[in-house]
């Protein structure tokens, strides 16, 4: 039979450095223990990512919607290889 882990727990192993600086971080009061600290670490790599995923995102549709013309990530991709081909084709 196997035990189920909870799924709070998240064993990890860490580099030296990584454990110095976590130490470091509550030593400095910053933090109040190791697992704050990982836990702000991890809700800022996440919402970092999330911001630049939505401004990818949000850049693509501003460049869609100025032109105007239905593009498609893949229409576009198609219309820089053509471009590429047409200009190599000139030289």
């Amino acid at each position: 039979m196997s035990v189920t882990p909870d799924p709070q727990i998240l064993p990890l192993r860490l580099p030296e450095r990584t454990v110095a600086q976590l130490d470091e971080l509550v030593r400095q009061g910053r933090f109040k223990d190791h697992q704050t600290a990982v836990a702000a670490a991890v809700e800022r790599l996440y919402v970092e990512e999330r911001h630049d995923v939505t401004a990818r995102q949000k850049a693509f549709t501003r460049l869609c919607g100025a032109l105007q013309l239905g593009t498609t990530r893949e229409s576009l991709c198609d219309a820089e290889l053509d471009r590429l081909d047409w200009e190599s084709g000139r030289r």
